[in-house]
């Protein structure tokens, strides 16, 4: 009977080890989440330092008026704004602006009840950018001819081909998108007649997107007789694509 006892004590101890551990661990991730309101100054810094995504949450109009280099724009008034900040990569820390710091606020909020644990809100907005004198971009805004919009079913049918089929899944908002956009088409020139590639709108292509699982941007996947044989999250090299591609012509 006493070895009984001590068995189930012993159990027992375990298990509240066990609850402990996975106790503290959701506390550590808690405690590693945060939102901080920053000034100009500060939030320049990090822009700066290159180690998150800076994000602007005006309208294409206010943008056009000038934006921080390098940042990826999402209206807030768009109806599927959650959608979009859900294809940013969550393992980075989100900068978000906006012109006076309200909208950016509360597009802070939303990004970390989905998930984004680092984020930073300039908090008097582009205007307090400005009174600094820190630059500003500006960029006439040039229609992307080669993005494309395709159905599941379209989509499912081009890669019925003994083609390799290289895919870039991206956003016009996007600017790592934009930035391997010449790339792409560049190998897309390259290997005509040799292979497909094309560029992908998933904001427009959302069934593919939903089907293919794609929860980031830019996606590479590259198919070979109707299967993903390859798949890469983020920038990459032209090198590194391009020898993905001759590895299965």
């Amino acid at each position: 009977m006493k070895q009984i006892t001590a068995i189930l004590i012993f159990v027992l101890f375990l298990s509240s080890c066990g609850n402990s551990q996975q106790e503290q661990k959701q506390d550590q991730q808690q405690s590693e989440a945060f939102l901080k309101n920053v000034d100009a100054t500060e939030f320049k810094k990090l822009v700066d330092a290159g180690n998150g995504i800076t994000l602007d949450v005006r309208t294409p109009e206010e943008v056009a008026e000038g934006y921080i280099n390098n940042a990826s724009t999402i209206n807030y008034y768009d109806a599927d704004f959650v959608d979009k900040i859900n294809l940013i990569p969550k393992d980075k820390e989100i900068y978000v602006y906006c012109k006076s710091g309200g909208r950016s606020s509360e597009a802070a909020e939303i990004l970390q009840k989905n998930g984004f644990a680092k984020v930073y809100n300039l908090s008097n907005g582009i205007i307090d950018w400005e009174e600094n004198g820190f630059p500003l971009v500006k960029t006439e805004i040039v229609k992307d001819e080669k993005i494309q919009e395709i159905s599941l079913k379209d989509f499912e049918a081009l890669l019925n081909t003994d083609k390799p089929v290289l895919i870039d899944f991206h956003t016009v908002w996007c600017t790592p998108c934009r930035k391997m956009a010449p790339i792409i088409d560049k190998i897309e020139a390259g290997f005509k007649d040799k292979a497909i590639v094309m560029r992908i709108d998933v904001d427009k292509s959302k069934e593919v997107g939903k089907a293919y699982k794609i929860q980031g941007v830019p996606v590479f996947i590259l198919f070979k007789n109707g299967k993903e044989i390859w798949k890469h999250n983020g920038m990459i090299s032209e090198e590194e694509l391009k020898k993905q591609i001759e590895d299965n012509l």
